[in-house]
């Protein structure tokens, strides 16, 4: 085992420039504060594998190589780039809470592009059981240990920011609450890629992945709302759409409806 989030586990193979991707039967929500365990893995590695077949047959670059099993697939290994891209054809869920004045009926086109930090915003705590929860400054922490020091009984004991929103310019990143209207900014950093590299992820990857997926599902009559996408360098250093898409990774409503 290489790695192993809320979700998936990452497992190494004879080949070190692939890795197998392994489904856990499990669902979570609410920043992984609820989680229960369901026969789920197998239909999330079947939409995963489907998806990522139907963008590899329209070029989109993605990681994704084959089924392994019922549960797991074998992808490019990658080094991933820490931020959630999401592509939103209607405004709701956090956009909604950042932006109270737009309606959900109000379309994007092109679509919107927004991207948040995989990692978590900690506000200064000066006094913890564990020291190493301890900081006089803002900082940034990963998620999983945010929840080890923070969160008791699927609650945070301490002000805590997932995802933040980033706001780029050239020389700093600022990181905004996900889910509360934009005043001030929680922390700046400095980019973890160029502006040139997000351009490409959003004109090459993002769009093209949305609107392709948009339009299929129109063949359904289900409309696509937004959409989460995850993106990583691959051995030969191509960034390429990485992880997993399946139905975590998007907001569907039949005939257009959100209440259906």
């Amino acid at each position: 085992m290489i790695n192993e989030g809320k979700t998936k586990i990452i497992e190494s193979i004879s080949d070190s420039t692939l890795v197998r991707v392994r489904t856990k039967d499990v669902l979570t929500a609410n920043d992984s504060a609820k989680r229960i365990n369901l026969p789920v893995a197998e239909d999330k590695t079947s939409q995963n594998c489907s998806v990522m077949f139907y963008l590899k047959s329209h070029n989109i670059p993605v990681a994704y190589k084959t089924r392994n099993d019922d549960t797991s697939f074998i992808a490019e290994k990658c080094s991933m780039i820490p931020i959630e891209c999401v592509i939103r054809r209607h405004p709701y869920g956090s956009y909604l809470k950042r932006n109270t004045e737009k309606l959900s009926t109000y379309k994007f086109s092109p679509p919107l592009c927004e991207f948040f930090h995989k990692n978590a915003v900690v506000l200064p705590i000066l006094a913890h059981k564990n020291l190493h929860a301890i900081t006089p400054e803002v900082r940034l922490m990963l998620e999983n240990s945010a929840r080890e020091y923070f969160m008791e009984n699927g609650k945070w004991t301490h002000t805590v920011y997932t995802d933040p929103l980033i706001e780029t310019t050239t020389r700093t990143w600022f990181l905004y609450p996900a889910k509360e209207p934009k005043l001030h900014p929680l922390m700046h950093i400095d980019p973890i890629v160029n502006e040139k590299t997000l351009e490409y992820i959003k004109n090459k990857l993002m769009i093209p992945t949305f609107e392709l997926l948009e339009k299929a599902w129109l063949r359904f009559k289900v409309k696509l709302i937004d959409l989460k996408i995850e993106v990583g360098f691959n051995y030969n250093n191509e960034l390429i759409i990485a992880d997993v898409i399946d139905n975590d990774s998007w907001r569907i409503w039949l005939d257009g409806d959100p209440y259906q």
